[in-house]
């Protein structure tokens, strides 16, 4: 589910902290990328991709092409995948939007992106709060997820809607100015997501998010706010204080371990995987790494050798006409004899001077 509306709240109350950005800007950049929700995408999309085996491959090839497409723009992708859910989560019953693999599509998924030479990540717990703290130690420049949960994790950047199929840009939500521009701090806009509505916690009735935001920016913090409304809005599984703590404390990997290295593709263990063992189209596979191929490792231009004169004579191949004086030692031209001239009487008696040839 991750924050409820928290999306709309920031487009109408701090929309300069958002910036469309064209995908081949964020060259040479690491970017953290949930996993669980986009698996959790292709799982969901229909028609659902099923090969000969009966085995369900949307996501499989989804993520492929995902990562090809990252992978041409100059990106460096380290991809998450999903822990175990905080208890908390557990009590509440959500159903967040994510999706798990089963043991099997974990394996596929993880063969093919060391076959594609990408790193990744098994979280401890939630992928967005490992994905945040890759970003807040400097490993990665943002968190590509649609799931908002990254902004109360403490991601500094947020990027969505970075798809294979996207022609246009994507949106990249920046925190830091967003919390300027809302005039909260870090933990104020936590007590504010949790106010919207999270996995974590229940919602007090009839608490839209203008009215949260103005009571966030009037009091300070939910325990201040729950003074001004009246008990009977206020649900059993009102659980702020615990999912405050979720997100200021999360578990995550010990990020000071984490090593990320990129190589290039396997090609041909990849299709022995993706086409031979999963029967995806071979031919489809092949093009795709032959163009991520030629872009990683551009040819490179020739420098043209300098032709001797003898060579350029006698290379029949040559474009470029002899002069003559490629033949012949050119004359050096006299120099000019000043002219003589010769006196003239005119009519009127006085003398001109004519040139003499």
């Amino acid at each position: 589910m991750g924050i409820q509306k928290l999306a709309s709240l920031i487009k109408k109350e701090a929309p300069e902290s958002i910036s469309a950005v064209p995908p081949r800007d964020y060259r040479d950049r690491v970017l953290a990328i949930d996993a669980s929700v986009a698996i959790y995408q292709f799982n969901a999309a229909i028609p659902t991709i099923i090969n000969r085996d009966g085995e369900d491959l949307s996501a499989l090839q989804g993520m492929f092409y995902r990562t090809v497409y990252m992978l041409e723009n100059g990106i460096k992708p380290v991809f998450v995948l999903e822990g175990p859910p905080p208890a908390l989560k557990h009590r509440k019953g959500n159903s967040d939007g994510k999706s798990t693999p089963g043991h099997g599509r974990r394996d596929d998924l993880e063969k093919m992106l060391r076959y594609l030479g990408v790193p990744y990540i098994q979280a401890t717990g939630e992928a967005e709060a490992t994905c945040a703290a890759l970003v807040k130690h400097c490993l990665a420049w943002g968190t590509v997820t649609e799931d908002m949960d990254a902004l109360p994790f403490g991601s500094t950047r947020l990027i969505r809607n970075l798809k294979a199929n996207n022609l246009g840009n994507v949106e990249e939500y920046n925190l830091p100015k967003l919390l300027k521009l809302l005039k909260l701090s870090p933990e104020q806009f936590v007590e504010l997501c949790i106010l919207l509505g999270c996995d974590y916690s229940g919602k007090i009735k009839g608490l839209g998010i203008k009215k949260a935001l103005e009571l966030m920016q009037k009091h300070g913090s939910i325990e201040r706010i729950l003074k001004t409304i009246k008990k009977d809005r206020i649900p059993a599984d009102f659980r702020y204080q615990e999912a405050k703590q979720l997100f200021l404390q999360p578990s995550v990997v010990d990020v000071s371990r984490v090593q990320l290295n990129w190589r290039a593709p396997d090609e041909e263990n990849l299709v022995q995987f993706l086409s031979h063992e999963k029967h995806l189209n071979e031919t489809k596979i092949r093009t795709k790494l032959a163009k991520l191929r030629a872009i990683q490792q551009p040819k490179e231009k020739k420098t043209p050798k300098k032709r001797s004169a003898q060579s350029s004579l006698s290379d029949p191949n040559n474009q470029k006409q002899p002069k003559m004086t490629d033949f012949f030692m050119a004359k050096k031209k006299s120099q000019k004899q000043p002219q003589r001239r010769a006196a003239r009487l005119t009519k009127s008696g006085k003398s001109m001077e004519l040139p003499v040839p």
